[in-house]
């Protein structure tokens, strides 16, 4: 019993210490930005980006994107309240844990609490983070513990991301061309749910009165999560429209099994499977072919987004659908990206994209579609 009184008694006073330090620090009166004090003691005014590839990431309006060693970075001091996603349960302390010296435990690594989002005052220090809750209990995370990090309290627009993407090509002279290709995503993400939509589409107009391209792609899909990895994807929805290669329109309805690969501050690859219904609408088929075809199918879908540094994101997003003959046996459709945000959020997006059926309906007179569609979007965006 006396074990107990004493590591309660470390704990409490430990923490109380802590807690002075870092309120004592000398951190600048600007409460509007993040502040960055180095070993040497100067300090730095702008946005902590996070820590990526062993770097501490600190973008300054003065010095633009910075990169320090984390041995060169004293403290880090973000502004207001912030909101840690966890990508694991963090444990309480055990009574294993009373077994051990008292005197050789480290208060600050001890979480009281296996919640999977926290909030309040975050700061970081010798490698870790530090966050204050409103109770005034400190506690510390490694970052690689750290699924996101948001700004704020927890409220709705903290669960949301979203970029939109616009480009735009035209040419003059002889022959007059208009291509406009556009991309938007959106996902709203709790540590039990995910939603995600994402839109492609491209639009080509020569001499102004033919159209030479006009498809659009729209997925989405729900997930609710059984444990912090296993998810079932209970409701997933895809619409194509692409008259050229005789698709008036295509539903797709789908639900599935899927796992988080990889779910930190940096790396986001998730993969799902499952079972689905799909219906195709074909502009003009043969004689006798089927113009309205339905099929059940099998899908296979996964997404990986890798943090690069603070400022470049790189995206890959791969599905198969498996179906039958008339709806064209097996359907693929590849995005590989390469985001760079330029200032303010605006971002520019260079993306490859690769469409196949492996086996197209023909046209009307005979004519088949190719099998496969490539394209390539160079895009000026914003991101949120």
């Amino acid at each position: 019993m006396k074990k107990v009184f004493v590591l309660l008694f470390v704990l409490v006073v430990s923490n109380l210490f802590a807690l002075e330090a870092l309120q004592n620090a000398k951190i600048p009166k600007d409460t509007k930005s993040d502040w960055m004090e180095l070993k040497s003691g100067e300090w730095i005014r702008g946005e902590f980006k996070g820590v990526y590839s062993g770097k501490v990431e600190f973008d300054s309006e003065e010095f633009n994107l910075v990169k320090f060693d984390p041995n060169d970075v004293k403290q880090i001091k973000t502004r207001g309240t912030a909101t840690l996603n966890l990508n694991r349960e963090i444990p309480s302390l055990s009574m294993e844990s009373l077994k051990i010296n008292p005197l050789d435990i480290n208060p600050l690594d001890v979480l009281d609490s296996s919640a999977n989002e926290v909030t309040g005052n975050l700061s970081y220090k010798d490698g870790k983070f530090y966050i204050l809750l409103e109770d005034g209990v400190l506690k510390s995370v490694s970052p690689e513990d750290i699924a996101s990090i948001s700004s704020g309290e927890l409220k709705e627009s903290n669960y949301w991301s979203a970029s939109l993407f616009l480009g735009i090509d035209v040419m003059s002279g002889n022959s007059k061309q208009i291509t406009v290709t556009s991309k938007a995503s959106a996902q709203r993400r709790t540590h039990l749910t995910r939603f995600r939509a994402d839109y492609v589409g491209t639009y080509t107009n020569v001499d102004s009165n033919r159209t030479t391209a006009d498809n659009n792609n729209l997925t989405s899909s729900f997930d609710l999560y059984q444990t912090r990895h296993f998810y079932w994807r209970l409701a997933g929805f895809q619409f194509v429209r692409d008259p050229f290669k005789n698709i008036e329109s295509k539903y797709t309805l789908s639900a599935g099994l899927g796992y988080d690969v990889l779910y930190t501050n940096t790396t986001d690859w998730s993969i799902t499977v499952g079972p689905g219904y799909q219906v195709t609408n074909y502009d003009k088929v043969e004689v006798g072919a089927d113009k309205n075809p339905s099929t059940a199918l099998l899908f296979f879908d996964t997404r990986f987004k890798e943090k690069i540094t603070g400022d470049v994101d790189f995206l890959v997003n791969y599905n198969m659908y498996l179906v039958n003959s008339a709806s064209g046996d097996y359907i693929h459709h590849l995005e590989v990206s390469l985001e760079t945000e330029i200032v303010n959020d605006f971002t520019f997006d260079v993306s490859f994209f690769w469409d196949r059926v492996e086996s197209p309906i023909a046209f009307t007179d005979g004519s088949v579609p190719g099998q496969d569609d490539f394209k390539t979007m160079l895009a000026i965006g914003y991101s949120y």
